[in-house]
């Protein structure tokens, strides 16, 4: 197995992050405590259906790292996806803070994922290979 490249490694330890962010929200949310450990955090209530979709939010966003870290196709076409709603979100922004800036620095990140994984580099990482060129 070969090592996936040094930009790949950062996205997939970003996207184990945001699991392990998600799956200890979700059970925290659920009940959880932590064995008292964290007892003093808000309780939350009547958020049980919230609670299993962000351990389930969790648990994709950590295959997701285990697929940039193993360079499988499904996990850059999954990051490209993820990108791509972040710069439409970084588009509404735009609309709604006009002239602040809030949403260039909101498509700054997406736009460069967007950009790098689709570079010949992260492409031959992934294995896809570009379809040879038409002859007119």
């Amino acid at each position: 197995m070969k090592n996936p490249p040094i930009l790949v490694s950062v996205l997939g330890f970003f996207a184990a992050l945001a699991g392990f962010a998600f799956l200890f929200f979700g059970l925290r949310v659920l009940g959880f405590d932590w064995f008292g450990a964290l007892g003093d955090l808000p309780q939350y209530e009547s958020v049980g259906l919230w609670g299993w979709l962000a351990i389930a939010t969790g648990i994709v966003w950590l295959m997701a790292a285990g697929g940039l870290w193993a360079l499988q196709p499904w996990a850059r076409i999954f990051t490209m996806i993820i990108a791509g709603f972040a710069l439409f979100e970084a588009v509404l922004a735009f609309f709604q803070f006009p002239g602040t800036g809030v949403a260039f620095g909101m498509a700054l990140m997406p736009a460069l994922i967007l950009w790098y994984m689709s570079t010949a580099e992260a492409k031959a990482a992934f294995g896809v290979a570009d379809p040879p060129p038409a002859n007119y």
